[in-house]
């Protein structure tokens, strides 16, 4: 009983039109996008209630989509964070009585990670939670420290597709950042007065701000093409 070998030379060519046919199926594609929405501060002045004084913050965002399910982006987001201990419920942050206002330049480099498989075109995968995560560093107006620091940038959001090439993201970030001084109290410093021995600011409890809002992006590289060799329709 003999087999019959398949020429080498046909095989390769197959070998190849396979690797290019997945080649185009697994095109990557590209959305950049505008972000809007609201940004706070957390520290000595606002010990953990959301979205304390609220205000405008504003960006841009690239997204490489590396599968249904994985995304790298690179984000630029600015905003004002102020805070004031007149609008506070406690005594002593009354007796303080501190205020601030502080332009910050965030910069993050960040992945998703969607729940669900996620495609702008598909009738069925067009929506997902995801978790977002990375690195990134802010720019802030202080005369007396360094400008830049670095952060730790981590949140949830909702994507969903409203048509091929463009999307809309819902998304709650926070930064977890390593200096105390955002809201420019002096560091560890006691007092005296009427509250002797208060500390004004606690160094060991690092600032953190968060923005929350809508990104819209536009996909300006499909993520398939079509194959005249095999049919492959885009999608």
């Amino acid at each position: 009983m003999f087999i019959k070998i398949p020429n080498t030379r046909k095989v390769l060519i197959l070998f190849l039109l396979i690797v290019q046919v997945n080649a185009f199926a697994q095109k990557k594609s590209h959305e950049i996008g505008l972000f809007a929405g609201a940004a706070y501060y957390t520290g000595e002045l606002n010990n953990g209630l959301p979205f304390y004084s609220p205000s405008l913050a504003y960006g841009f965002l690239y997204r490489y989509d590396i599968n249904k399910r994985y995304a790298f982006k690179l984000s630029g987001t600015f905003s004002r964070l102020i805070g004031n201990d007149a609008s506070s419920k406690n005594t002593y942050e009354q007796w303080r009585g501190h205020s601030f206002s502080t332009f910050v330049s965030d910069f993050a480099a960040m992945f998703e990670f969607s729940f669900l498989p996620f495609q702008a075109a598909s009738l069925r995968e067009y929506y997902s939670f995801y978790l977002t995560a990375g690195l990134g560093a802010f720019y802030m107006q202080s005369p007396a420290q360094i400008p830049v620091h670095p952060t730790i940038p981590f949140g949830i959001g909702f994507k969903y597709g409203v048509s091929k090439r463009m999307t809309i993201t819902g998304e709650w970030t926070y930064r977890k950042t390593f200096t105390d001084y955002i809201d420019q109290l002096p560091p560890d410093e006691y007092t005296s007065g009427s509250l002797p021995l208060k500390q004004s600011s606690y160094d060991k409890s690092k600032d953190w701000y968060s923005f929350a809002g809508i990104t819209i992006t536009y996909k300006f590289a499909l993520g398939r093409h079509s194959c005249p060799a095999y049919g492959y329709l885009s999608k």
